[in-house]
């Protein structure tokens, strides 16, 4: 969006144009009067060219950054956050005195290797409706903009999903966050 400039001539002849009629309000070109008025269509001179980059700033903060927004685009922001993740929470085996919150395994773990995702991106969590089941989780009629992130809290820092995601993400989706295990509880970020 381009603002055509005017010179300070030319604003001082439209504030002249706006003063009521009368011989009182004829200044001659070069006068106090007319001194006045350019004075301050300087000022509005100055004002208007700064407006074209604060505009030109405006656009380029809102100005979309991708064309699209898949789901697949957020599942890859989210497992590109964590890459390079190492366990902040180490697993032991099951044992007398283990408490919630533990990663608990068998005494073989160690000898295990299986594949996990420890971050899942949901989408279209859909209302309640005919033929929901006991202990699906219901959600409103804005739940199409609720993007479901599930994450392992003893392995994944939601913080770095969050600001991964929050970068990414459309302004009207809305993020909720939710540890897989359940110890940590639901966090929901806007």
């Amino acid at each position: 969006m381009k603002i055509v400039a005017h010179s300070p001539r030319q604003f001082a002849d439209g504030i002249k144009g706006l003063l009521p009629q009368g011989a009182a309000w004829d200044w001659p070109e070069g006068g106090f009067g007319d001194a006045l008025l350019l004075d301050t269509a300087q000022e509005l001179a100055r004002v208007e060219a700064e407006t074209q980059k604060v505009l030109d700033t405006a656009i380029e903060l809102h100005r979309p950054k991708n064309s699209s927004w898949h789901i697949s685009q957020y599942r890859r922001v989210a497992n590109e956050a964590i890459s390079g993740v190492t366990e902040t929470m180490p697993r032991r085996a099951f044992v007398v005195g283990s408490t919630v919150g533990q990663r608990l395994w068998s005494h073989a773990a160690p000898d295990l290797t299986f594949p996990v995702d420890l971050v899942q991106v949901d989408h279209l969590v859909g209302p309640f409706r005919v033929g929901s089941h006991v202990g699906e989780q219901l959600w409103g009629t804005r739940s199409r903009y609720v993007l479901r992130v599930r994450y392992y809290r003893s392995v994944v820092d939601p913080l770095l999903l969050w600001e991964a995601l929050m970068d990414f993400k459309q302004a009207h989706v809305f993020l909720w966050f939710e540890d897989i295990t359940g110890i940590g509880g639901e966090v929901s970020y806007a």
